[in-house]
C-alpha cells in the first residue's frame, strides 16, 4: 500500500508519476515541490526549471516610465464624493492614515477623485442606474487593506508558470495611452466587477494618456490591461462600457513550421518570442545569430545547428526536448543568459531527471529530490 505522498515528504506538496507494468507492479516516483521547478501535466510533469531564483520573464520586469502627463479635465473629486454618498449613504469612510500609507507605498499621491472615492466609502458596491448592459454598471470598491486583490497584480500571480509568462507579448497601445507593461507597480486597484476582474487607476500612463486613467485587468489574461476611461470620475458619470482594443502584435511573436507557412525569414528585428515546429526541412538556427529573441520553443529534431542558441544574446527562456538538452549539456553549450528552461515531449524518466539536475548543477543549484516507491497493484 502506498502511503500518502504528503507523508513521504513531510507535508510538502508533490507531483506523482506512476507507470504500471504487465506484471502488476508499478513504478511510482514522488517529486516534492521545490522552488527550482514547476510541475506540468502528463508527459510534462517537470515543466520548467528555474535557473535564477526569483527571476521573472522580461515583460514582467519592465518598469513604467514617468511621463509628464496631466489628469483628465473631466476628473472631479466633488462629483465622485456626491455620487458615492448618494449611492452608499451609510458607508464608512476610509481612515486617512490608510490612504496615506497606500500613497507612501506607491511613492506618488493618488488622483483627487480616487482619494474622494475612499474618503467617502472604505468599501461597498456602487450600482449605477439604469443597469442595462450597454453602459458601465458599477463596481465593488476594493478596500485599501484588501491585500489579496492587490496581490493579484503581482507578476507571479498573473503568469502562474515561467513558460506562460515567457511566451506573453504585450502589443503597443496604438493611441499611446498605455505603456507596454505586462504588470505595473503603478496600477492601483480601486474596484472589481464581481467576476474576478479588476478596475485599476494608472499612475504611470503612456505619453498620450492621463494620470489616473482607468484600466481593466481581465483575470483570464496573463499580461497587460485594457484602457477604459480617462478618469475614475468619467467612468462613474459617463459610464463607458467598451474596452479599448489591444494593438496588433505585429511580429512580436512568430510561429515557424509547416502549419504556419512561415520560416525563419519571417522573424523580424522586433520579434521577442519564436515557436519552431516541424517544417519541410529543419530550421537552421545559425540564421538567427545576434537576434535579440528572449524566448525560443522548439525540439531538437526540427532544427539544425542547435548550439547556435548560444549566439542569441537576450535569450532567457529556452524550451527543448530532453534530447536537445542532453546535446547542449554534454557540449557545455547551454546559453549562460537563461533564467529558466522548459522541457517538452516524451522521454525516459531517468533521462528527464538527469537533464533537470544537470541544468540546476550548471547554475549551482540544489538538485530536485525524487522518491521512488515500488508498488504492487
Amino acid at each position: 500500500m502506498l502511503r500518502s505522498p504528503v507523508e513521504l515528504t513531510g507535508g510538502q506538496a508533490v507531483a506523482v508519476r506512476g507507470v504500471p507494468t504487465r506484471s502488476g507492479a508499478a513504478a511510482v516516483s514522488v517529486v516534492p515541490s521545490a522552488l527550482q521547478v514547476s510541475f506540468g501535466m502528463g508527459s510534462d510533469l517537470l515543466e520548467d526549471v528555474h535557473l535564477v531564483a526569483g527571476a521573472h520573464p522580461e515583460p514582467y520586469r519592465r518598469e513604467p516610465v514617468r511621463y509628464d502627463v496631466a489628469s483628465s479635465a473631466g476628473a472631479d473629486a466633488a462629483t465622485v464624493t456626491a455620487l458615492v454618498r448618494q449611492l452608499l449613504p451609510d458607508a464608512r469612510p476610509a481612515d486617512p492614515s490608510e490612504l496615506a500609507a497606500a500613497e507612501a507605498d506607491l511613492g506618488v499621491a493618488l488622483p483627487d477623485d480616487v482619494r474622494a472615492l475612499f474618503l467617502a466609502a472604505a468599501e461597498g458596491t456602487l450600482v449605477l442606474q439604469p443597469a442595462d448592459g450597454k453602459r458601465f454598471y458599477g463596481l465593488r470598491i476594493v478596500p485599501l487593506a484588501d491585500a489579496a486583490a492587490r496581490a493579484y497584480l503581482e507578476p507571479q500571480a498573473r503568469y502562474l508558470s515561467w513558460k506562460y509568462g515567457a511566451t506573453e507579448v504585450v502589443a503597443p497601445d496604438p493611441h499611446g495611452r498605455m505603456q507596454r507593461l505586462a504588470a505595473s507597480p503603478a496600477w492601483f486597484v480601486v474596484g472589481e466587477d464581481g467576476g474576478g476582474n479588476l478596475y485599476v487607476v494608472d499612475l504611470a500612463p503612456g505619453p498620450q494618456g492621463t494620470f489616473g486613467q482607468v484600466l481593466f485587468v481581465d483575470h483570464e489574461m496573463s499580461a497587460g490591461a485594457r484602457w477604459l476611461a480617462p478618469s475614475l470620475t468619467e467612468l462613474l458619470t459617463e459610464r463607458p462600457a467598451t474596452l479599448a482594443k489591444s494593438g496588433p502584435e505585429g511580429g512580436l511573436l512568430v510561429r515557424v513550421g509547416s502549419y504556419s507557412g512561415k520560416t525563419l525569414a519571417d522573424v523580424q528585428p522586433t520579434t521577442e518570442v519564436l515557436y519552431i515546429r516541424a517544417g519541410a526541412v529543419p530550421s537552421d538556427l545559425s540564421a538567427l545569430a545576434g537576434h535579440r529573441l528572449r524566448t525560443l520553443l522548439t525540439e531538437s529534431a526540427v532544427v539544425a545547428n542547435l548550439p547556435a542558441v548560444t549566439e542569441l544574446p537576450a535569450l532567457e527562456y529556452l524550451q527543448l526536448d530532453v534530447a536537445g538538452w542532453q546535446q547542449l549539456l554534454r557540449a557545455g553549450q547551454v546559453p549562460s543568459t537563461l533564467l529558466a528552461a522548459g522541457l517538452s515531449g516524451r522521454a525516459g524518466w531517468t533521462d528527464t531527471v538527469e537533464v533537470v539536475n544537470g541544468l540546476l548543477a550548471a547554475w549551482k543549484q540544489e538538485p530536485i529530490q525524487v522518491i521512488d516507491v515500488p508498488v504492487q497493484l
